[in-house]
This record gives C-alpha cells, structure tokens and sequence, in this order.
C-alpha cells in the first residue's frame, strides 16, 4: 500500500481521488459566425431543401 501511495505521488494524482465536479456552464449555441447559426435571409442550397423535404414528409407520415 505504501509503495502504491508514492506512486500516486510520484505521479502527481491525488491519493484521496478526483476533484469534485464542477458545475457545467449553460449551452448558448454556437459562435458568432460559425456554419451551424441560422440565417434566414440566406435561401436554402438544393440539398438543404430536398433534406427538409425528407425531414417534413417523414414528420407527417408519423403524426408529429
């Protein structure tokens, strides 16, 4: 047991286990510029829109 303590020191990890966890800080979505925020003034490409076409017949089909 001792030979384990100093290797946990030796190793600089803490014998009495991890730190307790911190509180996460709140989702905001993404960064100013970034590919994934929405614009709705820029029109949809042609795979987005036949994306959404799937998306909305599937949605209907279940009931949703």
């Amino acid at each position: 047991m001792s030979l384990s303590a100093a290797g946990w020191i030796w190793l600089g990890l803490s014998v009495t286990g991890p730190p307790p966890p911190t509180a996460a800080p709140p989702l905001t979505g993404p960064p100013e510029g970034h590919p994934e925020r929405l614009r709705p003034d820029v029109p949809l490409t042609p795979g987005e829109r036949a994306l959404q076409r799937q998306l909305t017949a599937r949605s209907g089909a279940r009931g949703d």
